[in-house]
């Protein structure tokens, strides 16, 4: 049984070993400089950042939060008052392909339907197809494309 709460400070360390450990996977676009330790506990400090626990270790994290970024990103510029974001997907590659991405996101829907948020996007690599995969069978329909960061990506959204 998989269990998602808040992350907690004591659980930076742990969740940024995970994102490490993606980079190089296929179509990821992580590096040593993103995400760091530091983004993680930004997220906690935000109070934003979720994990999903099976038998006592994390296995996956998400962010679910405010995206000041959607005002100036041109694909989300048009109907949503109040965008959320979700980013910084990461599941343990020894528990990807068994649902636990696709947990995560339905977990975080659930807790936006309770925000102020009216939509959520979010940024795929443009190379990510099983996150593309992942992203739209949880319902994100894709709204466009974006250069930034030195980085294609294709742009994901979803009312709520």
């Amino acid at each position: 049984m998989i269990e998602i709460t808040k992350a907690l400070l004591p659980d930076a360390e742990e969740i940024a070993e995970i994102y490490h450990s993606l980079i190089g996977s296929d179509g990821c676009t992580w590096d040593e400089n993103y995400p760091t330790l530091e983004f993680v506990k930004n997220d906690i400090a935000k109070n934003s950042l979720y994990k999903a626990v099976k038998d006592g270790k994390i296995i996956a994290a998400a962010y679910l939060g405010d995206y000041e970024e959607s005002k100036w990103i041109e694909c989300f510029a048009n109907g949503f008052k109040n965008m959320g974001e979700v980013s910084r997907v990461g599941v343990r590659r020894e528990f990807q392909g068994a649902g636990v991405g696709k947990t995560l996101i339905e977990y975080l829907l659930s807790q936006a339907e309770k925000s102020p948020y009216d939509g959520l996007g979010l940024l795929c690599g443009a190379e990510n197809y099983s996150a593309m995969r992942l992203y739209e069978k949880c319902g994100f329909m894709r709204c466009g494309e974006s250069f930034l960061y030195e980085t294609h990506w294709i742009c994901y959204c979803i009312k709520l």
